[in-house]
């Protein structure tokens, strides 16, 4: 399946003839309001949270982000005259990085919801609820063989590549005697847990597609 499908299913539940739609929260955080929806309008809902071009609208976010984390690095490091970032460089990094992408979230959620306004004055609110894990279970079931896997093979990489680095540097900067090694092995792990997250959706896929033979 694809990824309209895992929005979908994030998004949407089904109940009657209808469906739940939980509004993002235009502040990320926090309660967000829940509408029921026909089978139109969820269409026309689809329609404004999925990009005409979803692959290039990934692959120019992913740009940006690494670029301007290239450039708050570079910006710290210019700033704090010293080669090895301190507990504060990092905190300064983490901040520049993510204050602008919060804000940039938020400023998108924003434009979505003012173009959803239409829809959704004409749809009736509810108190019924997409629950986390009904969402999780949602978007797992969407998910196809294909894209668990590919998933998982990127995080697996990621890992290996922050515990390659934590090795290279070894010599020179013993494990975890400065800031650099434990963000590459904060990293490391986050991505191996993610990694693990997704290669346990392959098992329950392979096992699912040997069970409905």
């Amino acid at each position: 399946m694809s990824d309209t499908a895992e929005i979908e299913a994030a998004l949407f539940k089904k109940v009657g003839n209808g469906y739940v739609f939980q509004a993002p929260n235009p502040w990320v955080f926090g309660r967000s309001s829940r509408y029921l929806v026909t089978a139109a309008q969820k269409a026309e809902l689809l329609a404004i949270v999925m990009p005409r071009r979803p692959i290039l609208r990934v692959a120019v976010i992913t740009t940006g982000i690494l670029l301007w984390a290239a450039a708050a690095s570079t910006i710290v490091w210019a700033v704090s005259g010293h080669d090895d970032p301190t507990t504060s460089d990092a905190f300064a990094m983490l901040a520049l990085i993510l204050v602008p992408m919060f804000l940039a979230l938020i400023a998108a959620l924003r434009r979505n919801l003012r173009r959803m306004q239409h829809i959704l004055a004409a749809a009736p609110r509810t108190e019924e609820c997409i629950t986390r894990g009904e969402q999780r279970q949602a978007m797992a079931n969407a998910m196809s063989f294909k894209r668990s896997l590919m998933i998982c093979v990127l995080w697996t990489a990621a890992s290996l590549l922050q515990l390659s680095a934590l090795a290279i540097r070894n010599a020179q900067h013993p494990l975890f005697s400065d800031v650099q090694s434990y963000l590459n092995g904060f990293t490391a792990i986050v991505a191996a847990g993610l990694a693990a997250y997704y290669f346990s959706l392959v098992i329950r896929k392979i096992t699912q597609k040997h069970a409905a033979r």
